[in-house]
């Protein structure tokens, strides 16, 4: 049975909660609450490992609370730090980022510079994901997965998407309920639509539309002429078939390419960030935030001192946001990116903007030697941009081998980071300053921006190497 309960917590956790531990050890997560604020909290479940709680009221209420400017706040979950002001959400970020740091003996490690969202708390998000299932009632939905739940909360008004995206999402649901088009069950296999997916371009305005599903009937056709007929910003929707169990959004085939088929419209839009052009297809990923995207680039350049000449290297380059933008600068990188469909993009940018970069099309580890082949004795730049599960078993010593001059480290996960950061350390390289990048307001997640600094055994000016035809298979 739910209780009240009055507790303080101590810390945040990486989904956003206050956390509180309790006597017997079993924490009890506090969604709504601040770490140091005495509260009055609603624990919702008691489980065997945790409890969850939600935060009610507090007599005396931290100075960084605001009242969230959202219905669906607590309903939906995706903003779980929009209780906070400004300056307290950074607190709670970086506070995550030094716990991480100091679990891997990394407390001498500083926090520098804050790099905010141009765009600001609100409509800054230009990617919205959305999921279809049921009320309690048994009424078709359209929206957001809800906090720790698969329930569909409807987000009409979300106020951290963009203005279009509201409008695409609100002609989405009334078309799919108008329609009747059924929730997909992977398990059952019934039902036709998964989820949907809305891309928009800061640049051009333009949404791209992909409607993941797991079958095809002449409805999803009318859906996709109604969206556009309602929103005119929508250059394409498209459609994308999948039936595997679980929750992905998206599946791959044996050369990590997603597969779409055209419905109605364009194939692509474009983005353009730091004077380069991207073009960005249904299943492209893409920064979320452009804005940030682009103070993240520049800096990370800066940071490395990449000028005319300097080969930069690029791992886990997507469709090459980080390796153009080093090319048009010093004239030449080289990235390495083991989904196919990622690569093609990313040959294809470089064409399109006339920029001189080649991409590998492998796993890092693996294209290692080549990329040692390449560079070998040329000290170049290196830049990793890794997933969530940070460097692979292997990668940091196949690093290590090319000698860089400097090491800039992007992550979205700071546990990670600073795992990869400690064992870099111990290989020579020193840690500078971590800079803080607010790719996604009112939430814990940070992007993590470091350089480390390789040792100084020599003197030599790093130089490209000669440039390697790649020809268009």
């Amino acid at each position: 049975m739910s209780d009240d309960v009055r507790v303080t917590p101590q810390a945040w956790n990486p989904r956003g909660e206050a956390v509180i531990v309790g006597s017997h050890g079993k924490p009890l997560m506090v969604f709504g609450g601040i770490p140091g604020e005495e509260a009055t909290v609603w624990v919702q479940h008691k489980g065997r490992n945790q409890s969850l709680g939600l935060w009610r009221h507090s007599d005396t209420p931290d100075p960084h609370r605001v009242e969230p400017p959202c219905d669906r706040y607590t309903a939906c979950g995706g903003c779980p730090l929009m209780h906070l002001d400004v300056e307290g959400q950074w607190m709670a970020r970086e506070a995550l980022v030094r716990e991480a740091l100091a679990e891997h003996g990394l407390d001498d490690v500083t926090i520098g510079a804050r790099h905010a969202s141009p765009d600001g708390l609100d409509g800054y998000r230009h990617v919205v994901k959305l999921g279809t299932g049921y009320s309690d009632q048994g009424s078709l939905r359209v929206g957001a997965w809800g906090r720790r739940t698969r329930t569909i909360v409807p987000i009409p008004n979300c106020p951290v998407t963009t203005e279009t995206l509201r409008r695409c999402m609100s002609a989405v649901a009334h078309h799919v309920i108008e329609l009747n088009i059924r929730p997909y069950d992977p398990e059952a296999d019934s039902g036709v639509l998964r989820s949907v997916v809305l891309r928009q371009s800061r640049t051009t305005g333009e949404v791209l539309v992909t409607l993941v599903v797991g079958r095809r009937i002449r409805q999803l056709t009318d859906l996709a002429e109604a969206i556009a007929n309602d929103v005119s910003e929508v250059a394409g929707v498209w459609m994308h078939t999948n039936t595997d169990p679980g929750n992905a959004i998206w599946t791959r085939d044996e050369w990590g390419a997603i597969h779409v088929r055209p419905l109605i419209g364009k194939a692509w839009i474009e983005e353009e960030v730091g004077g380069v052009s991207y073009r960005m297809g249904p299943g492209d990923f893409f920064q979320t935030n452009p804005a940030v995207a682009e103070v993240l680039y520049t800096r990370a350049l800066d940071a490395l001192q990449v000028q005319h000449g300097t080969p930069v290297v690029d791992l886990y380059a997507g469709v090459g946001g980080m390796a153009l933008q080093a090319s048009r600068r010093s004239g030449w990188a080289l990235g390495v990116e083991t989904i196919e469909g990622a690569v093609v993009h990313a040959r294809e940018s470089a064409r399109r903007n006339g920029l001189t970069a080649e991409f590998l099309c492998e796993d890092v580890f693996h294209a290692m030697p080549d990329v040692h082949k390449r560079l070998g004795g040329r000290r170049p730049v290196v830049v990793v941009n890794p997933a969530r599960r940070g460097l692979e078993d292997g990668v940091i010593d196949e690093i290590v081998k090319l000698e860089p001059r400097r090491i800039g480290y992007i992550s979205c996960n700071p546990r990670a980071l600073a795992r990869d950061l400690a064992l870099l350390r111990d290989k020579g390289f020193t840690i500078g300053q971590l800079e803080l990048f607010d790719m996604f307001p009112n939430t814990p997640h940070v992007e993590v921006l470091v350089v480390l600094e390789g040792k100084a055994t020599d003197q030599r000016e790093p130089r490209a190497p000669r440039r390697k035809v790649v020809r268009r298979s």
